[in-house]
């Protein structure tokens, strides 16, 4: 309880705009101190290898897949009309400038970019994450059951060895 109110929100604090542009480096370094934390809730020694099974039982996602469920969710509240302008103004569903089909009610358009900055910019890479979620899970639904959806799938793809985490 202390590690959720007391550190994880340090990890989730605006890393839809910081995580993105973070170095390797820093984000290793972000996962091991998650980890620590981890093996100190389930009181673990210290050179424990934390596998996907610790996660599942804390209830927690990585580092990498935490901010990518945070991306989301801003992606989601787009399409509830419920996002500021200023992050409504990021987003373009396929359907707006072409032939609308039922699969491009929930697509959204992938900007072209060129620099890093660009690839790691929340106007990228929400798209990228959003496009390859299943479409089970952008059928209409509460936040709450959103995120719970989400974090559940990535718990799946976790327990079948796939990375949750898309390349964008």
């Amino acid at each position: 309880m202390l590690c959720n109110a007391l550190i994880q929100p340090h990890f989730d604090y605006a890393c839809t705009t910081w995580y993105l542009n973070l170095s390797k480096k820093l984000k290793n370094k972000l996962q091991v101190t998650q980890n620590k934390c981890v093996r100190f809730c389930l009181q673990k020694q210290a050179r424990t290898h934390i596998s996907n099974e610790f996660f599942a039982e804390m209830n927690w996602l990585p580092v990498a897949a935490r901010a990518q469920q945070m991306v989301l969710c801003i992606v989601f509240h787009f399409f509830q009309s419920s996002c500021p302008l200023f992050i409504a103004k990021l987003f373009s569903p396929v359907g707006r400038n072409s032939i609308n089909t039922r699969s491009s009610l929930v697509r959204l358009m992938q900007p072209k970019r060129k620099t890093n900055a660009g690839l790691n910019s929340l106007s990228y890479a929400g798209p990228s994450f959003w496009n390859k979620l299943p479409a089970y899970l952008k059928t209409p639904m509460s936040l709450n059951s959103f995120k719970h959806s989400i974090k559940k799938y990535f718990f799946e793809e976790m327990k079948i060895g796939k990375n949750p985490l898309f390349n964008y």
